[in-house]
């Protein structure tokens, strides 16, 4: 049993590559964050993310870049496999509470494939979760705009209204709720990604009037 735990312990990462992984991932965040950032950009922090990964293979925020910029990228086969990977790493048992995020952008990416019993698989995976969130923190509201989300994914906007009606909450955090949910449609997760892939190939170049379009999805925490 010792050479069996040692072997585990050899195994994961030490401390200078927890921290390589971390400065990587940093230095990706960089090149995303601005107004003017590229495909050149996304193509060079996605060389960092991959990077921090390799050094880090359980550095969960790690994964978390790769799966946006791989939407940035859209590349969307990629980010399914990525989320797929960073719920592994996460364990069945792990409290990573971005687990419920991966689980989510899965659901969609296969909802945009047309693969809508994987795609209910994910989302109801997803929907698990943080309904566990919320036996925590049940006045939490970005929990709670989540799974009206996933609710109206899952069984349509009616069933999400419902749910937010009955909230103890306040009128006007209802109201937010309801107007953040309005503008929710699960059919056009695809669109808008290949929206803003397709922004950011066009980054720097002159568009109509002479303006150009800058923009990308920055790596925050969910």
């Amino acid at each position: 049993m010792p050479l069996v735990l040692w072997g585990l312990v050899a195994c994961s990462p030490g401390k200078e590559a927890r921290e390589e992984s971390a400065r990587l991932y940093a230095e990706a965040v960089s090149l995303l964050d601005g107004d003017s950032v590229s495909i050149a950009d996304c193509l060079a922090a996605q060389e960092l993310l991959e990077q921090a990964v390799e050094a880090d293979d359980e550095n969960i925020e790690a994964y978390f870049g790769k799966v946006l910029n791989e939407l940035n990228l859209w590349r969307p086969d990629r980010a399914y496999h990525t989320a797929s990977t960073a719920i592994e790493k996460i364990g069945s048992d792990g409290k990573n509470r971005m687990k419920a995020y991966f689980y989510t952008v899965k659901g969609f990416i296969a909802y945009d494939r047309g693969d809508e019993a994987d795609a209910r698989v994910q989302l109801s995976e997803a929907l698990a979760l943080y309904d566990s969130y919320l036996k925590e923190e049940p006045a939490n509201m970005d929990y709670l705009l989540n799974k009206a989300v996933l609710l109206a994914g899952l069984e349509g906007k009616e069933a999400a209204s419902s749910f937010i009606v009955g909230l103890p909450l306040k009128e006007s955090d209802k109201q937010m709720l309801n107007e953040s949910l309005a503008g929710f449609e699960v059919s056009q997760f695809g669109e808008t990604w290949r929206a803003k892939h397709e922004a950011l190939v066009a980054a720097g170049k002159p568009a109509v009037g002479g303006a150009s379009i800058d923009t990308v999805t920055p790596i925050t925490q969910p």
